[in-house]
């Protein structure tokens, strides 16, 4: 009955710290203190029949760390959706599948060749200058993801894409039944956002991204980077 599967249907997240890196601009940490990537979010949707995660972080130990708070939860994880190509939304996947290896990791179609790039040698040589020594050796790409929904047990979650925001190829989650956006980095909720390469037209972009959500008037949405 409807009412059961909305009583079993629910959500959870999984937020990290503020990271410290190593500063590429001369005087940055006299000037302003140590440089940190933004504090992040993986999200995880789930009822007794299934669960799926959103995004999986980067460094191995978050990776490991999500991976058991997901365990924690006791649902199957049938699905690792990575909501748009920037490698620390999914780097953590290995240690995820380490965990469950039956679960399916997907991504839209046309996201996938810019996550590939993403997870390059010479891409993962300018991420493990971030993060030297704490990134898998053997990245995995998702696959890509048939249609636009993902079933969540009895229910499903409907991915919508958004074009550009932070970078190419954006998309939000939504769960009708939770009146939830997941929403990758479509949404940064206090923390600073990635604005390199931003540009007035990915800008403007990206307030349509935003004006998206907004009429999705969804009652939670998940940041992807927030203050913790």
């Amino acid at each position: 009955r409807p009412e059961e599967e909305a009583m079993s249907l629910g959500f959870d997240v999984f937020a990290v710290a503020p990271k410290p890196i190593p500063s590429a601009v001369p005087g940055f940490e006299e000037a302003v203190g140590p440089a940190t990537w933004p504090p992040s979010t993986s999200t995880l949707i789930s009822d007794d029949d299934g669960a799926l995660l959103v995004d999986c972080l980067i460094t191995e130990q978050e990776g490991r760390g999500l991976a058991a708070w997901v365990k924690s939860h006791d649902r199957e994880l049938r699905y690792v959706y990575i909501t748009h190509p920037h490698a620390d939304h999914f780097l953590g996947l290995p240690e995820i599948l380490a965990e469950f290896p039956e679960a399916s990791p997907v991504a839209m179609a046309e996201s996938i060749p810019a996550m590939e790039e993403q997870i390059s040698p010479g891409y993962m040589q300018v991420w493990g200058g971030f993060f030297p020594g704490q990134l898998t050796g053997k990245p995995v790409p998702p696959v890509p993801l048939a249609g636009t929904s993902i079933p969540v047990g009895g229910s499903t979650a409907t991915v919508i894409p958004v074009g550009t925001t932070d970078t190419g190829h954006s998309s939000l989650v939504h769960v009708p039944g939770l009146s939830l956006v997941v929403s990758g980095d479509v949404v940064y909720n206090q923390t600073h956002m990635w604005l390199m390469g931003s540009t007035p037209d990915s800008r403007a972009s990206w307030v349509r991204a935003l004006d998206a959500v907004a009429a999705l008037e969804a009652d939670t949405v998940i940041a992807g980077h927030r203050n913790p």
